[in-house]
């Protein structure tokens, strides 16, 4: 893996370093230069003031006396000094007595000049007479203070490119040092980081670089290696989890082959039964009705033409064959009910339950005009049904009621809608003979019966189609009773995906 030599960080480390060190060295030359330079500036007026006074008493003498000689000869004396550049010598009415003065090269550091004060060049030095009492002239000169300063300006520009050399070497330095203790053993670390397998992390230890195993370096590179072994324990565990998962799915996936072989072996028993179930059916209502047929037909001629040539006992026996052959159909009737409640396609729709249990009632009440039952039916009771099954359900309810209120004075049916732990069954109660609840498990099983069959006659077969419907159409059915109290009987039925009233027409 490469990285820019520019974006490296011990370059970047340095470059802060040089730039921070640069902008430290300048200030602190700066510093430097200043306090030489008031210093410097304080010693250009010394050495200058030092000529002027070597001169001053002779500069007088020459005032006094108005000799131009001496005069002119003071002023050479003065351009011995080479940084004065013109001089004059004025007695004390103006007039002057020498003048001497030569050419100034232009100096190539005039750009310092305000610094030291170039501008100010011009030294005045008043002459008095002897006693110093009075004044009898004056000593004018000007000084380039580029050539006083000149030293002073040589080591200003030194301490600026030493400053900027040692700068520049120690960001070099550092540089070199950076790389040596940081740059290298991180791209070392990045080299053995791309070494690494993938899948098996935790294989390779990452080395600490010599002299970081107190530092940052040597922690993080500690740390690195921790969490490489924690992600080769978690790549291992989930190796291991998908190994089993693989095994489990191999597993469930025999088992699943198996279970449809066993669905496709029970759906070819389910038919074979099915067929079966149709064979009987068809034996039921054809070749066991017949002889019934025929067994009623000859004891119905029996009792019309030779009841009275028959005597008590013979008669007695002929109403028992009657009585078996009528109960032998009801049970007929009542297998085929069952059995067809098991076969063929459910076909829901809204029912209106309150319209179906009255229609039912008043089939009931026609079939025993003499019976008077009080009914109580709640109206517009609706439920998502198929109407023929769940109409064969209803009928044997009713039949149910109808039959063990027959013993009560002031019978009474009722039919409605509650709800039970949250969920809306229907129920279908009456103040009849009731039952025990111990034996309430029994109850919906086929000819299984809680009284006998002199008290109420029945096949013991209505209840269990009752249950076979209400499963078929995914609910549940239950009873609670009391003896000689009667019995209420609930069953649920699943409501559709969308509201009734948003479902078509009601039938």
């Amino acid at each position: 893996m490469s990285i820019a030599f520019s974006n490296r960080l011990f370059f970047r480390q340095t470059r802060n370093a040089l730039l921070v060190a640069l902008v430290l060295g300048i200030t602190i030359s700066f510093v430097q230069i200043v306090f030489d330079l008031t210093s410097e500036q304080k010693r250009i007026d010394q050495t200058v003031l030092q000529v002027l006074n070597t001169t001053k008493e002779s500069a007088a003498q020459a005032a006094y006396s108005l000799n131009n000689e001496l005069a002119l000869r003071v002023v050479k004396g003065l351009f011995e000094y080479k940084p004065i550049y013109s001089a004059e010598i004025n007695d004390d009415f103006g007039r002057q007595l020498a003048s001497l003065e030569r050419p100034t090269d232009k100096h190539h550091m005039a750009w310092i000049g305000p610094l030291i004060r170039a501008d100010q060049n011009l030294y005045t030095v008043p002459l008095y007479v002897a006693d110093g009492g009075t004044l009898i002239g004056e000593m004018r000169v000007l000084v380039d203070r580029f050539q006083i300063a000149q030293n002073f300006l040589d080591r200003a520009g030194l301490v600026i490119l030493t400053g900027i050399v040692r700068n520049f070497v120690l960001a070099i330095f550092f540089g070199f040092l950076f790389y040596l203790t940081l740059g290298r053993p991180v791209m070392k670390t990045i080299d053995d980081l791309t070494q690494i397998d993938p899948t098996q992390p935790g294989k390779v230890k990452l080395s600490v670089p010599h002299g970081h195993n107190d530092d940052e370096l040597g922690l993080l590179i500690r740390k690195l290696n921790n969490i490489l072994t924690d992600f080769d324990e978690t790549l291992q565990q989930r190796y291991y989890a998908e190994e089993e998962l693989k095994r489990k799915q191999n597993t469930i996936r025999q088992l699943n082959l198996r279970l449809e072989e066993r669905v496709k072996q029970r759906t070819s028993e389910l038919e074979a039964a099915n067929k079966e179930m149709e064979a009987f059916t068809y034996s039921v209502s054809h070749d066991l009705r017949a002889p019934l047929r025929t067994i009623g037909g000859f004891s119905n001629i029996l009792q019309e033409e030779f009841g009275n040539d028959l005597n008590e006992q013979a008669t007695h026996y002929l109403d028992r064959v009657r009585s078996g052959t009528e109960k032998m159909e009801n049970l007929i009737n009542d297998l085929l009910k069952l059995s067809r409640s098991t076969r063929g396609d459910l076909h829901r729709s809204n029912v209106d339950l309150s319209l179906l249990v009255e229609e039912i009632i008043t089939e009931t009440q026609q079939n025993e005009p003499g019976r008077k039952i009080s009914v109580h039916i709640s109206p517009e009771i609706i439920a998502y049904a198929d109407k023929r099954l769940i109409k064969v359900a209803l009928e044997n309810l009713i039949s149910n009621a109808w039959k063990y209120t027959r013993h009560v004075s002031g019978p009474k049916i009722f039919f409605g809608m509650t709800d039970k732990d949250g969920q809306k069954a229907y129920y279908l109660q009456d103040n009849g003979a009731g039952f025990d609840m111990t034996y309430a498990d029994k109850l919906f099983s086929p000819f299984q019966r809680l009284h006998s069959t002199k008290e109420f006659d029945g096949t013991g077969v209505g209840l269990a189609t009752v249950q076979r419907v209400i499963h078929r159409h995914g609910g549940e059915v239950w009873a609670e009773a009391t003896v000689d109290k009667g019995a209420t009987f609930y069953f649920t039925l699943p409501r559709p995906l969308i509201d009734f009233a948003e479902t078509s027409s009601i039938e």
